[in-house]
Formats: C-alpha cells, structure tokens, sequence
C-alpha cells in the first residue's frame, strides 16, 4: 500500500512537471509571437515613416526645383534693357519725361529723355522756324510741342533719347522741299544734325533727308569699304563721311527718309 501511495506520489510530481512545461513553452511561444509581431510592426512603420519622408523630400525638391526654374526664367529676361536706334516721325507726349516717335511704317517706338538729351528746335519745339540753325530747347519746350505732335528724329540709346532734333522743313524755313520728298536723288552729302542730312545736286539746288534704323547704308571706299568693293556701312561712318565732305551719294527716299543710300563713282 505504501509502494502504491508513492507511486501516485511520482505520477503527480511527472504531472505537475509536465504541465508546467507545456505552460512555459506557450507562454514563450506568445511572447515571442508577440515581439517578432511588434518588431515586424516597427519594421513595416519605419519603413512606412522613410518612404513617406522620401516622397515629402522629393516633393519639396520638385517644388524648389520648379521655383528655381521659374526664378531664373524670371530674371533671365531683358527686363530693364531699352531700344536703340534712330527713329524719324512724329515725336508724341505720353508722360512726363516718356515719349513715342512713329517711324516709317506709323508704328510707335516708345522712348524717355533725360537731363542728358539734346533738344534741338525749328521753330515749333523753339527756335525760329527762318533760321538756318537749329536751337537747343528745354524739356518743357518739347513736351508743350510734342503734345500736338511735332516731326523730329530722335536718336535712343538704351530706351532713352540722346537726342531729339525737329524737322526744319516741317516748320516752313531752310529747305526747298514743300513735302517730304519720296524717290531717288543724287548728289553731294553733308551733314545737318544727328540723323539727318543735306544734299546737294548738279544745279545747285539743297533738299534734306533723315537716316533711320532701316537705313541700309553701302560704302565703295568713301564712306566705308574699299574702291569696288561694295560694303554695308554703319550710321557712324556715314556720319564721319558727310562731316568730311566730298562724297556724293544715290539716296532713295520715302517720305523724307532714306531708304538706302549708295555712293555715286563716275
């Protein structure tokens, strides 16, 4: 009886053990679900967390990018940068100091003038329209004329006038042109005033005309180039050529402007 008492003794200490055991290994086994369930979580959230971080960089990048872009369209443009040119036509008030001068074709060019410009007058910005030199006007002047709308070349540098000179033959004195004279003359160059000039035929007889920005120019070794070689010259030169005196010229005009000028070799 005391063999069979400890018998069931061992069978419940083999029982109890066993028991323990198998609670151990499920306890383990949850906690090990449980932590490779967090880490797989942490895992799948810092991942998440990177790409998400990767994809808001790549946004901000774009945008900086593309306003970066846009910066640098901005600036890159010739903003600030005027014409330059030399325009005949009528000169027109807009504003005070900013002007417009039509050319040939009536369109408008827009310009500004500056304490520097060089006004010269015939008798409609100031001056006496007989006289066979231009006069220098004031500011005010020009805007009183130009507001009524006064014929002149105007010579712009940079969008800002360098100088506004009036049509002499517009105010009735110096020229023996009624009109503004359209076709092909020859004769002798001379220089008047920036932009225009005089010429001189065969009888003697004295008519005016303006260079323009269209102007085509061609030298033969007079006002530019060599002797037989024919060479499109600049406003410069045609300048210093009619300044230097002594070279005749073919000038096609239209409406008092020369269309192209080419010099005249027997």
């Amino acid at each position: 009886m005391f063999r069979n008492h400890r018998r069931k003794a061992v069978l419940t200490a083999a029982a109890l053990m066993a028991t323990t055991t198998l609670l151990t290994a499920c306890q383990g086994g949850a906690d090990g679900g449980d932590a490779s369930s967090s880490s797989g979580s942490s895992t799948t959230a810092s991942d998440a967390k990177d790409k998400s971080g990767a994809d808001d960089a790549g946004s901000a990048g774009g945008s900086t990018e593309s306003q970066a872009g846009s910066g640098s369209g901005s600036g890159g443009t010739s903003q600030g940068k005027g014409v330059s040119g030399t325009w005949f036509g009528t000169v027109s008030y807009l504003a005070p100091g900013k002007y417009t001068v039509s050319d040939l074709k009536d369109t408008e060019q827009a310009f500004f003038t500056s304490t520097d410009t060089n006004i010269q007058g015939a008798g409609r910005i100031c001056g006496d329209a007989e006289g066979q030199a231009a006069t220098p006007c004031t500011e005010k002047e020009l805007e009183a004329a130009a507001k009524k709308g006064v014929p002149a070349t105007v010579k712009v540098k940079n969008g800002t006038a360098v100088s506004i000179v009036e049509d002499h033959s517009s105010s009735g004195g110096g020229d023996s042109d009624t009109v503004k004279p359209s076709g092909t003359r020859s004769g002798e160059l001379g220089y008047l005033a920036p932009g225009k000039y005089s010429l001189v035929d065969s009888d003697g007889n004295t008519s005016s005309f303006f260079s323009a920005t269209a102007t085509t120019i061609n030298g033969n070794g007079w006002i530019c180039g060599e002797n037989g070689d024919n060479k499109r010259c600049t406003e410069g030169e045609l300048e210093a050529a009619a300044k230097k005196g002594g070279v005749r010229v073919v000038v096609k005009l239209y409406n008092g402007a020369a269309v192209t000028i080419d010099e005249e070799h027997n």
